[in-house]
C-alpha cells in the first residue's frame, strides 16, 4: 500500500508541474520500457541572451578553460572528466565553460561546433552556424545556485558575439523536469529525433522542425575505442 500511495503522490505532483499531456507521454514511454530500445531526443534552441542569468553567483569564478587547466581538474574523480572523453572532445575543438569555487571545478558544460557523438554508435549533426551544448554537470552540493543556466547564458553571449546564431541542445522526452527547466531558461523546442534499435538495427526519424537546424542523428558500427558522450540532460538543469 505504501508503494501505491507514493506512486499516486508522484503522479499528482507531475500533473501539477507538467500537465496531463506531458505526464501521460512520459508515462507511456516508461510503460513500454523505452530506455531499452527507443530514445526520443527533444531538440531545443536559444538565440537571445537572458539577462536574468548573467550575474555571477557569489563565491564562484567562471569562464572557458584551457586544455591544461582541464587536465588538472580531471585529476579529481568527482569532476566527471574521463581521459577518453577529454581526448575526444578537445581533439575536435570543443570548449568547456565552467565554474570553480575554492579552486575546484564545481560545474561545467561542453560546447561543440562539429558533429558530436551521443553514444558509441550515434552521432548528432547540426548546422554550423549554431553551437551544440552537451554534457552539463553540477556537483550535487553546488546545485540550486543557477550555475547551469548562468554558464549556458554566458557561453551563448560569447558565441553570439563570435557570429553564431544561437545554441542547441536536446533533452530526453521522458525527463519532464529538465524540459521545464529549459523552457524557464528561454529555450524553445523545435522538434524531436526518434531513435529505435530493434534486433540490432537502428531506425531514425527526425520530425519536420529539425530541418531548420540540420538536427539529425546518424549511426555507425561501434568500435572498441568508441567513447560514450553524456548528453546535456545528464545533469538536470536547475533554475
Amino acid at each position: 500500500m505504501d508503494g501505491i500511495r507514493r506512486l499516486v503522490r508522484r503522479i499528482r505532483k507531475n500533473l501539477r508541474r507538467h500537465g496531463l499531456r506531458n505526464t501521460a507521454y512520459a508515462g507511456l514511454l516508461k510503460a513500454v520500457r523505452h530506455h531499452r530500445w527507443l530514445k526520443v531526443l527533444r531538440g531545443h534552441y536559444a538565440e537571445d541572451v537572458h539577462p536574468a542569468f548573467m550575474p555571477f553567483p557569489q563565491g564562484y569564478l567562471g569562464g572557458f578553460y584551457t586544455p591544461r587547466a582541464l587536465a588538472e581538474f580531471a585529476r579529481d574523480s568527482h569532476a566527471g572528466l574521463a581521459e577518453e572523453f577529454m581526448h575526444y572532445a578537445l581533439g575536435k575543438g570543443d570548449k568547456c565553460y565552467g565554474f570553480t569555487c575554492n579552486g575546484e571545478l564545481r560545474a561545467y558544460g561542453w560546447y561543440a561546433t562539429t558533429p558530436t557523438r551521443v553514444s558509441p554508435e550515434l552521432t548528432l549533426h547540426f548546422k554550423r552556424d549554431y553551437i551544440y551544448m552537451y554534457k552539463g554537470y553540477t556537483q550535487e552540493q553546488h546545485r540550486g545556485k543557477r550555475l547551469f543556466p548562468i554558464g549556458m547564458t554566458r557561453a551563448l553571449r560569447h558565441y553570439r558575439s563570435a557570429g553564431y546564431k544561437g545554441m542547441l541542445l536536446y533533452v530526453e522526452a521522458s525527463n519532464l523536469s529538465s524540459l521545464k527547466s529549459c523552457a524557464r531558461m528561454g529555450f524553445r523546442s523545435f522538434g524531436s529525433v526518434f531513435v529505435a534499435k530493434i534486433f540490432g538495427r537502428y531506425f531514425v526519424y527526425a520530425s519536420p522542425g529539425c530541418a531548420r537546424f540540420g538536427f539529425r542523428v546518424s549511426y555507425r558500427s561501434a568500435s572498441p575505442s568508441s567513447t560514450a558522450i553524456a548528453p546535456a540532460s545528464a545533469s538536470q538543469p536547475e533554475v
